[in-house]
């Protein structure tokens, strides 16, 4: 039974459930999920908190945003930043992109000028990966521009269905109609499994979730994840230059009590690289302290020695 709270606006609202997970190798092994999930939605912001069921201690994780631009995450005691606006996941088997889209994207359906999308459900269109990426899709949002979606077709390069989201059902709060749960499906063209030589449209992925309770207004303050302490490691990926390569920031936070803006963030890492370089050079500095003795020691040591040699060499040269 799904209860529904009216007791404050619905242009707040969360959403609690229960989401699971199967993804399909093609050698046919599966790999299987179950989460929690806690969607907190303020007018354009929202966080997406999710506590896997691994049959012993919940892990929990959080994604969030307040711009509709700047991401953060705290998974354990790992912190990511990102400026693409769309949580796609890192990994294949993440699931807060799924959350996100079904429960909390009303406002990028509101600003959507395209029908090239990007995929929320592929790992390739990460911010580790190429979050330029787009594809072609349809949709039919619940209640027009700006509501949330009934239903997201993902299409491929001939114009098949590679990602296909339906919701299951309606709760309204308020004129505002929330999906009762959803069904994912990622298909892709290859192999069957029972017969490698026929090719098909087969399932890769499927996510099933159930809504349980639906709350008018939102309880957190905040809809960003909470630091846990000061001196945290933060993997900030809206500081990544294209000429970077494969490296990217990180610096130990300052505080517990706020994410840095990008400017801020820029002034951390400025501070950390001088200290780097100024504990490199002191190093350098130290081991030519260290090694000027035995420099000194090595050339004192071939006076020395290198008269009598040569002394000896040529007193045996002229015997002969």
């Amino acid at each position: 039974m799904i209860k529904i709270d009216f007791s404050c606006p619905a242009a707040e609202y969360e959403v609690r459930g229960i989401v699971s997970q199967k993804i399909y190798s093609l050698k046919g092994s599966l790999r299987q999920t179950t989460n929690q999930f806690t969607i907190y939605v303020r007018d354009c912001g929202w966080l997406v908190q999710t506590i896997e069921n691994d049959g012993s201690n919940g892990f929990q994780r959080e994604v969030g945003s307040t711009n509709g631009v700047d991401i953060f995450e705290a998974n354990l005691n790992r912190y990511f930043a990102s400026s693409t606006g769309i949580p796609v996941e890192l990994l294949d088997e993440g699931i807060d992109g799924h959350l996100w889209l079904m429960f909390a994207s009303q406002c990028y359906w509101g600003s959507q000028q395209s029908d090239r999308l990007t995929p929320v459900f592929d790992w390739h269109a990460s911010v580790g990966a190429y979050p330029e990426l787009k594809v072609s899709a349809k949709w039919d949002l619940l209640n027009g521009a700006g509501s949330l979606p009934r239903e997201v077709l993902y299409l491929g390069e001939w114009g098949e269905t590679n990602g296909l989201y339906t919701a299951t059902g309606t709760n309204s709060i308020g004129g505002i109609l929330i999906p009762g749960g959803f069904v994912f499906e990622e298909r892709h063209f290859g192999p069957l499994i029972t017969n490698s030589f026929v090719h098909e449209m087969t399932l890769r992925k499927r996510v099933e979730a159930v809504v349980t309770s639906v709350h008018a207004g939102c309880s957190r303050k905040d809809l960003i994840p909470k630091i846990g302490t000061a001196g945290a490691v933060l993997i900030d990926w809206r500081l990544r230059e294209p000429s970077s390569g494969n490296y990217i920031p990180t610096y130990r936070l300052q505080t517990n009590q706020s994410w840095p803006t990008i400017d801020e963030a820029k002034q951390i890492l400025k501070t950390k690289e001088i200290a780097e370089a100024r504990h490199a050079a002191k190093l350098l500095s130290r081991n030519r302290t260290v090694n000027h003795p035995k420099i000194v020691f090595i050339l004192m040591s071939i006076f020395v020695v290198a008269p009598p040699i040569f002394y000896f060499w040529g007193h045996k040269t002229r015997q002969s």
